[in-house]
């Protein structure tokens, strides 16, 4: 089975030397997908990986998902596709349990991050909103919607068909996958946050909970 990490990235060329280095000690099958940055993201991704897609101007990272999911299943001739961030808040350790779980035949695997006291305030109360909110309109519960830490298998690529460019499109992952009753597990993960992480805003609030609705009657 061909399992290929898929790291979409927005000038992260202050992590992103440190993420492939971490992801590359656990698997060669690595997409770096550049959406538009104006620093030296695109440069450091050469000189570490074959495979770096180049978006011209900034699409948002849903867009971003999708072209590493198309040269993925159509070049790489990928079974499934694992999803990490650039700035290296993911831990690459976990990487092998996520490709365990799709070598079981789970269809999608949700990274659900550990939180602590070392967890920003925001960063923990935004996700608990959004998957609070998940619940109320979805009847499902999954604890940490706003990873982007999670994998998925070729069949569920197809039927997912998500439609967000930007970085609501975690949410809308997790509403197809509901929606349509797709099987999934839960990873527990690790979870590294930088000096600079602040979370969600109120703005971005307003944001998910207008989309998660949208969705829910069908907009």
């Amino acid at each position: 089975m061909r399992i290929v990490v898929i790291i979409p990235g927005y000038n992260e060329e202050k992590y992103l030397a440190e993420t492939l280095r971490g992801v590359l000690k656990v698997t060669k099958d690595v997409i770096y997908v550049d959406d538009g940055s104006s620093d030296a993201s695109v440069s450091i991704a050469k000189k570490h990986l074959h495979h770096v897609l180049v978006h011209e101007t900034n699409l948002g990272k849903g867009a971003a998902l999708k072209t590493g999911c198309e040269y993925a299943f159509s070049h790489l001739k990928a079974d499934a596709v694992v999803f990490m961030d650039a700035d290296n808040q993911h831990s690459a350790s976990d990487l092998p349990r996520f490709f365990a779980e799709l070598k079981k035949g789970t269809s999608v695997v949700f990274g659900v991050r550990k939180f602590s006291s070392a967890t920003p305030l925001m960063r923990f109360l935004g996700n608990k909103f959004a998957s609070v909110l998940m619940s109320a309109l979805y009847g499902r519960y999954i604890p940490d919607i706003p990873s982007g830490f999670k994998a998925m298998n070729k069949t569920a690529y197809k039927a997912l068909v998500w439609n967000s460019a930007g970085y609501e499109v975690e949410m809308e992952i997790a509403v197809r996958v509901i929606q349509k009753k797709i099987p999934y597990a839960e990873l527990e993960i690790e979870a590294i946050y930088h000096d600079n992480d602040k979370g969600m805003t109120a703005i971005d609030a307003l944001h998910i909970a207008k989309s998660l609705l949208q969705w829910r009657i069908g907009l």
